[in-house]
């Protein structure tokens, strides 16, 4: 019998995922839930996964296609939500997902078509998983379960005020800004030694896909930190030796907070600090970083983008213009 060319393109891309387990596996356990996980739900997660690649613009799913009945997890590249734009007609984008993030949740839970396209920003690869053994997953492991349902909680409560509903519904996000930092920063924060040459830091940031590297003690205490922003200042000015200790370029005594502050505590520190990352610190020891695309990613609530568009506004328009911008800020803080 002649295979299809949908077939072919199934069996080739379970063959792609099966030839690498465990550099799979390892990459996901780089990201939330899959990082708590137990090793044998996600070995049969990366095991019924099949890897798609879309190319820059094309269509992964939409409304139009019905029900949906694969789940994604983005391993390379960009999805974008595009929908309509009711007032101004035309669509308007209303999310960005990234590498180890995943899609659509709401919409396989609920059994229904997702309410918004999603489409490759660039060229993307994405793990698919059928919506069998997705079913068969969420039965058999309560971290994934968890974090499905936590993740469309608000779909689930019908007895929300209105304004809540609506907020969630344009939203559909898992967490809020009263959610403790210690719950936003689920993996170990990337550190070094305060000795350790730029390009081994550079390198070991890369390889992380993190966006900083913490400088801490023998105790774990954090001395400073280096962002990407700061590896920008290193090149624009020309250092030539990489082989420089990290300590000549970081800043040092970098400014945290605990586990039990708030998302909305770390969101006002770095609009007022102009800083992008928040070290968290228990007992005097580094246990988590929180960057603002934590905060904010997976809410679209950028709050610190928001405030300082406002203090640098030049004119009265340029406020005015924002005032609907505030009132979807609020209706998500609502959430």
């Amino acid at each position: 019998m002649v295979m299809s060319k949908a077939d072919a393109f199934t069996q080739a891309g379970k063959t792609a995922v099966l030839q690498n387990i465990q550099g799979t596996v390892q990459f996901l356990q780089r990201f939330p839930p899959f990082n708590q996980m137990e090793h044998a739900h996600l070995a049969y997660l990366v095991e019924q996964c099949q890897l798609r690649f879309y190319g820059q613009g094309e269509s992964i799913i939409k409304p139009a296609d019905g029900p949906v009945e694969y789940f994604h997890i983005v391993k390379q590249g960009r999805v974008v939500g595009e929908r309509p734009h009711t007032a101004k007609g035309g669509t308007e984008t209303t999310f960005e997902i990234t590498t180890g993030e995943c899609f659509p949740l709401a919409a396989l839970l609920g059994e229904r078509a997702t309410r918004t396209e999603h489409l490759a920003g660039e060229d993307t690869f994405c793990l698919q998983l059928n919506k069998q053994a997705f079913i068969k997953l969420f039965a058999l492991s309560s971290v994934f379960r968890d974090f499905a349902l936590r993740g469309v909680s608000s779909l689930l409560d019908q007895v929300n005020q209105q304004v809540q509903q609506k907020a969630v519904e344009n939203l559909g996000t898992q967490y809020s800004l009263n959610t403790r930092l210690g719950e936003l920063a689920m993996r170990h924060p990337v550190t070094c030694s305060p000795d350790t040459p730029l390009r081994e830091a550079v390198k070991l940031m890369h390889e992380q896909q993190v966006g900083s590297i913490v400088a801490v003690d023998e105790h774990k205490a954090p001395l400073g930190i280096f962002t990407l922003r700061d590896l920008r200042h290193v090149v624009a000015e020309g250092v030539g030796d990489f082989s420089e200790a990290i300590e000549r370029h970081m800043t040092r005594a970098p400014f945290y907070l605990s586990p039990d502050h708030s998302a909305f505590d770390a969101a006002i520190a770095m609009t007022e600090r102009h800083i992008a990352h928040v070290c968290l610190v228990k007992d005097q020891r580094l246990c988590g970083v929180v960057s603002e695309r934590d905060l904010f990613s997976l809410q679209r609530v950028d709050l610190v983008h928001l405030a300082r568009t406002i203090r640098s506004a030049q004119r009265v328009e340029q406020l005015v213009t924002l005032r609907g911008e505030i009132g979807q800020l609020v209706e998500r803080m609502l959430a």
